[in-house]
């Protein structure tokens, strides 16, 4: 009895040996077949790479070593570059031929090249007319050459491998199923019933329940197998915790996409069909995610938009590109455009069949109005810039016609003292004018080509710039300095230049000098970080367009403002008061209009000290009041022949404002300084003076109550007036 027990045992451990065996047998079959059939099909390609490869050597040294030979009717050569290519049994004939007549015709007949006069036949001949080429003309062809393949020893040669790989594969199928069934039961069958009845009682625990067993389960097994048990449970541990972990990933993950700043949406590939979108994404477009499953892309694109979408989307989908960004507009549920800044990526691998397109949108429609407003403002500046530049040609034009009508008044009123002052003074005051007015007509045209060649670069660099080279653009401009002489311009160019020829950098000397004109003084280092990055050169120049239009209309306003004061000092200058009384007038304000005409004479030898404390008004007439400082000034730089120090003293002296005009000109002498007062008396040549300017400022001076001396020294000669407040 225990001996037929031990055989039926016995029977059903070889049985699932045996079942084993069949196993390994069948996965074999199934491995064998489809590595047949896998080794054939590559094989057979291979075989057909080569002899593509053959072919194409073949047609292509026809083409290419022929030519020569065929031109020069050189049969001998050809012969021999024919048998060249007789090196392979794929190769049967080659015949060369032109229009006309056959030149030569070769083939391989049982291994010997022979002459041939007939076409090879069969069911694996294959074809072929090959035109050859003039070399020096490409459209010319001087022959063909015909290419007879036979495919009939390749394909004996492919069977053959094929049939010796079946016997291999077979061979090494059937050793491998007999060592299985012979090794199975040795190292298999006990440990896989041992294990397999363990996990049928874990199972049965875990339905029910139940808990896991205790090692007391396994105090009879073998020390394999409790290791193989324990390491299970291990296992069922860690896959259970790690599915925890799965499981919190997740809802992290789905946390993040729906609470995400930015809009998410997936998509197929092929379809456009919506498959998940995060609520940002909802909330740009205005649907709610059962609403975009039943539409498209272009059902809420702006229809401009929708084809730049689709061609971009297609070459994601035929595999050109892996992502794009592109700027496209929403129709929002409600009507309203939405400007969005999306950004496209596929999300399968380069060769994989298309799936899904996953796009992020950020919503821009703020930047974008602030990017209108922007426009709009730099066009109400530049109509502002040319209504002002309107204004300036008015006011230049209003400054000539008063240069016109004072050479005018010099040539009338030239009989009067205080016009014939006037009409020395004019050719100065032209000057004064015309400078300025030179001033303004260079910074106009500077200004007018900014505008006309330069200003649309700047602003579209403003609105598409990067933050960073914009940051860099804001810093050039208000770190923008004037003050640098052109010495120390000069060597800071040489620095520069030196420095990026030592890095090997090259770039434009525009771009060193529009930095040294911008004031820039970083260091070498620096400037090489800078000039190196071609991100930053849009910046560099939209920042120096920008300083040549501050330091332009900087130069109009201060000329403006100089030649008004140099008009307003003519125009109060030759005002005929009609005052019948003194009235109370700046005598500070009056000295320095006059200061203003004598400007030209001033600037070039003339040193002035200023010593003025605060004063009331003075009682006077204006217009005599200006003769009086005109002549006294007029005469001190006379005496010191246009080069000395002038020195202006106002103060207070009691209940009166006293003036004192000096010059450090050659003294009075004492025998005629009690006679300059005294009309027609002059120490000028003949015609040089009239001998009435001190008289008159005498009688000027004594008409307003005021008193007037001289005082002469060595090194300097003194006229004080007094005025009544």
């Amino acid at each position: 009895m225990v001996q037929r027990l031990k055989s039926r045992f016995f029977i059903k451990r070889m049985g699932l040996a045996q079942k084993l065996s069949g196993m390994v047998f069948f996965l074999g079959i199934l491995i064998y077949i489809p590595s047949i059939i896998l080794g054939a099909v590559t094989n057979l390609n291979l075989i057909k790479a080569e002899l593509e490869d053959y072919k194409e050597g073949v047609e292509m040294r026809v083409q290419n070593a022929f030519e020569s030979a065929i031109w020069n009717y050189d049969i001998e050569t050809l012969k021999k570059l024919i048998k060249l290519e007789f090196n392979n049994d794929s190769l049967k004939s080659i015949k060369v031929s032109t229009e006309k007549l056959d030149l030569l015709w070769l083939s391989m007949n049982d291994g010997v090249i022979v002459e041939e006069t007939k076409a090879p036949e069969g069911k694996y001949i294959e074809k072929k007319v090959i035109p050859v080429y003039r070399m020096d003309d490409s459209e010319r062809i001087i022959a063909y050459a015909t290419i007879w393949y036979d495919y009939s020893v390749v394909r004996e040669k492919y069977y053959t491998q094929l049939i010796n790989d079946l016997l291999i594969m077979g061979a090494i199928l059937f050793t491998t199923s007999t060592a299985m069934t012979i090794s199975s039961y040795i190292r298999l069958v006990r440990p896989l019933e041992a294990i397999r009845n363990s996990m049928i009682e874990a199972g049965k625990s875990a339905a029910v329940g139940r808990p896991k067993p205790g090692r007391y389960v396994f105090n009879n097994a073998f020390a394999e197998i409790k290791t193989m048990a324990q390491d299970m449970d291990n296992m069922f541990n860690e896959i259970e915790e790690a599915n925890r972990k799965i499981r919190e990933n997740e809802a992290l993950f789905r946390a993040f996409f729906n609470q995400a700043g930015v809009g998410v949406v997936q998509v197929v590939a092929e379809s456009g069909e919506l498959v998940l979108a995060n609520q940002r994404y909802c909330e740009i477009v205005g649907y709610s995610v059962e609403e975009l499953k039943n539409l498209r892309y272009p059902d809420i694109t702006h229809e401009d938009d929708v084809a730049n979408q689709i061609k971009m989307t297609e070459k994601i989908i035929k595999g050109e590109i892996e992502k794009y960004r592109h700027e496209k507009r929403y129709i929002h549920k409600n009507g309203n455009l939405v400007w969005a800044d999306v950004t496209v990526t596929r999300l399968w691998e380069p060769g994989e069949k298309p799936t899904y397109i996953l796009a992020v949108v950020q919503d821009i429609t703020d930047r974008k109005m602030a990017e209108e407003k922007i426009i709009k403002l730099n066009n109400q500046l530049e109509d502002k810039v040319a209504e002002r530049t309107r204004d300036l040609e008015q006011a230049k034009t209003e400054l000539e016609r008063a240069i016109e009508e004072l050479k005018s008044a010099q040539a009338k009123l030239i009989n009067t003292e205080k016009m014939a002052v006037l009409g020395r003074l004019v050719a100065g005051i032209a000057h004064e004018l015309n400078t300025p007015l030179g001033i303004i007509n260079s910074a106009g045209g500077t200004i007018e080509r900014i505008l006309q060649k330069e200003l649309d670069n700047v602003i579209e660099f403003c609105c598409r710039a990067p933050e960073d080279v914009y940051g860099i653009y804001l810093s050039l401009i208000n770190n923008n300095t004037d003050y640098q002489d052109n010495a120390y311009k000069r060597m800071q160019r040489r620095t520069y230049f030196k420095a990026l020829e030592e890095r090997g950098i090259d770039v434009d000397d525009e771009i060193i000098e529009k930095l040294v004109d911008l004031g820039y003084q970083g260091e070498t280092d620096e400037l090489t970080e800078l000039v190196s990055d071609p991100k930053n050169i849009p910046a560099i120049q939209a920042a120096y367009s920008i300083s040549v239009l501050r330091k332009s209309v900087g130069m109009i306003k201060v000329s403006a403002e100089k030649a008004s004061q140099v008009i307003l000092a003519l125009k109060t200058y030759s005002h005929m008061d009609t005052n019948k009384s003194p009235v109370p007038y700046d005598v500070v304000r009056d000295i320095e209009t006059v200061l203003t005409l004598y400007h030209n004479q001033l600037k070039y030898g003339i040193d002035i000290i200023r010593e003025y404390e605060e004063v009331p008004h003075v009682i006077c007439f204006p217009d005599k009041l200006h003769q009086i400082w005109v002549n006294i000034i007029n005469n001190a730089l006379q005496a010191m022949n246009y080069k000395g120090t002038l020195k202006i003293s106002i103060a207070n002296d009691s209940d009166r404002v006293k003036v004192s005009i000096s010059n450090n000109g050659p003294p009075i002498p004492e025998d005629i300084i009690d006679k300059i007062f005294e009309p027609f008396f002059t120490t000028k040549m003949l015609g040089e003076g009239t001998g009435l300017g001190l008289d008159i400022v005498k009688r000027l001076v004594e008409e307003i109550d005021g008193e007037i001396n001289v005082e002469s020294r060595s090194d300097e000669t003194t006229f004080n007036v007094w005025l009544r407040t």
